[in-house]
Parts: structure tokens; C-alpha cells; sequence
């Protein structure tokens, strides 16, 4: 369990974030079991200093030749909240299947909440003896998603149901000098082959000295399926304040630092299956 906040106060303005998240894990060779939830709320207040005029446009001045100046607040309220579920059953060293459930809210992308079912399958190159050291999985899955919306979307919708599929394939190397990771996914939606993305994410840690260690993650997207963008016409406040998604065509994300590691270095796996989902976590 876990909850953090911060807060960051200005003159004409001041935020508010905090959040918290929960995680159940139960892994053994056989089964792998999670359950995640995490809710986040970011709270946003601005004063804006808009000089007085009357009907014709002309100043509005006080008793000593000075313009007045209006405060006017504004308030911006971004919330998200997520949980999911994850089951696994091993069937051979390198078969294995089970399924994701997943529920959100997020304004931002203007879901006022999404569930998700995902079945799938997935085939490891490896057998699990060699999965420390490296590992290939090859994961294929159909999901129906359910998503009720904040706004109408540009599709005229504030509710629907959509099925899509997608492929996604995990490479990992663990070697002496730290560890490589390679995942892509190809998804897109079966009613409508037109509706589609991609994604290539790749995340190094390179080991320094004992357990002190360099990591990096980048992660792109070409983004042809963002069904969620809301209709209809958005301030300049709306869009700086991130209370709103726009058009894009792709994301690139970028993470860098370093870890400290206690304990074994050994212990770095334990029953990778499945892993290819939680590569992509922006808004999969």
C-alpha cells in the first residue's frame, strides 16, 4: 500500500495532487494472481487579472484615472482511478494463459470509466529453466471495452462498446553487465481495420559497480485509434491546464535515472509470464 501528495502554491495560483494505490500480488510457478487499484486527483486553482471595460471597449477607470482589474478564478479538476485484475495459469514450460480485467476513470482522456476483459494466450521461445537469463514471449488476446465518456465524442457517442485484438512480444536479456528489455504492440479495432496503433518501448539497466545501476525507458506510439478525443471546442485554459487530450498522431516517452539495489542480484524473476501488458501503461 502506498499514497503520496504534493502541493505548489503561487500567487495567482495554486495545485493540489495526491493520490494512492494498493497492490495484491500471489506468484508461484504455476499461477501467477494480482490486483491493483490506484486513484489520483489533481486539483488546480488560477486567478486571472483581466482589465475592466464597459460595453464600448473603453477602460473603466477609478476615482483616481486608474483602470479596474478583475480577478476572475478559474478552477480545473483532473481525476483518474484505475484498478486491475490478473490471472495466469501455466499449462507447459512454455504455453501459458489466462486474462486481464481493468477499469478507469480518467478525465483527461475523457473516460468518465472504461472496463476492459482481455483474454489471451502466449508462447515463450524459452523454457522457463533459462527465464533469469533471457526470455522471448509472444502474447496474443481479443478484449471488449466498454467506455462511457465525459463528453460526446468526434464520433457523436457518449457510450459504446468496441472489441479489438493485439499482438505483443516481450524480449529480455539478464546478463552480468545489468539487463535489456524489447516490447512491441500492434493493436487495433476489429470493427474498424482503420482504427489502430503501434508502440516500441525499450528499457536498459546497466550495472555500474555492485548494486548501483543506470536505468533508462523510451517508449513511442503511432496513434491512429484515440476514439476517446472529445468533440467541440476547448479554451486556451483547457488545453494548458491538461484537462483535455488533443489530435496526435504519436507519443514518445522518456524516463532516465538510477537504483540501488538490496539484497540478491539473483532474485531479479519470478514467473515473467504475461508481462508484455504492463510495457504500456500510458493509454493503452
Amino acid at each position: 500500500m502506498g499514497s503520496d501528495a504534493n502541493i505548489e502554491v503561487e500567487e495567482l495560483s495554486k495545485e493540489i495532487n495526491y493520490g494512492g494505490e494498493v497492490n495484491v500480488n500471489r506468484i508461484t510457478d504455476k499461477w501467477k494472481i494480482s490486483l491493483t487499484g490506484r486513484i489520483d486527483e489533481r486539483l488546480r486553482r488560477t486567478i486571472q487579472k483581466v482589465p475592466r471595460v464597459d460595453e464600448n471597449g473603453a477602460p473603466v477607470l477609478d476615482e483616481n484615472g486608474n483602470q479596474f482589474i478583475d480577478e476572475i478564478e478559474n478552477s480545473f479538476d483532473v481525476s483518474e482511478f484505475g484498478f486491475s485484475h490478473q490471472l495466469v495459469k501455466s499449462i507447459s514450460p512454455q504455453w501459458s494463459y489466462g486474462y486481464d480485467i481493468a477499469g478507469r476513470q480518467n478525465t483527461r482522456f475523457n473516460y468518465q470509466f472504461q472496463t476492459s476483459f482481455r483474454p489471451a494466450v502466449e508462447y515463450n521461445f524459452f523454457p522457463e529453466s533459462v527465464q533469469n537469463s533471457r526470455f522471448l514471449r509472444v502474447n496474443y488476446g481479443v478484449e471488449v471495452r466498454n467506455n462511457r465518456y465525459v463528453e460526446e465524442t468526434i464520433s457523436g457517442v457518449i457510450e459504446e462498446t468496441r472489441f479489438l485484438h493485439s499482438l505483443r512480444v516481450s524480449l529480455g536479456l539478464n546478463q552480468r553487465w545489468g539487463n535489456l528489455e524489447v516490447g512491441y504492440r500492434l493493436r487495433n479495432y476489429l470493427d474498424d481495420f482503420s482504427s489502430w496503433s503501434t508502440g516500441l518501448n525499450i528499457s536498459a539497466e546497466v550495472r555500474v559497480t555492485g548494486n548501483f545501476s543506470f536505468f533508462m525507458r523510451v517508449e513511442g506510439n503511432y496513434v491512429q485509434d484515440q476514439i476517446y478525443l472529445a468533440s467541440g471546442d476547448f479554451t486556451e485554459q483547457d488545453i494548458l491546464s491538461g484537462r483535455v487530450t488533443l489530435p496526435s498522431a504519436y507519443t514518445i516517452d522518456s524516463r532516465f535515472g538510477f537504483n540501488y539495489r538490496f539484497g540478491s542480484n539473483l532474485n531479479n524473476f519470478v514467473n515473467r509470464r504475461f508481462f508484455g501488458r504492463a510495457n504500456f501503461v500510458g493509454n493503452d
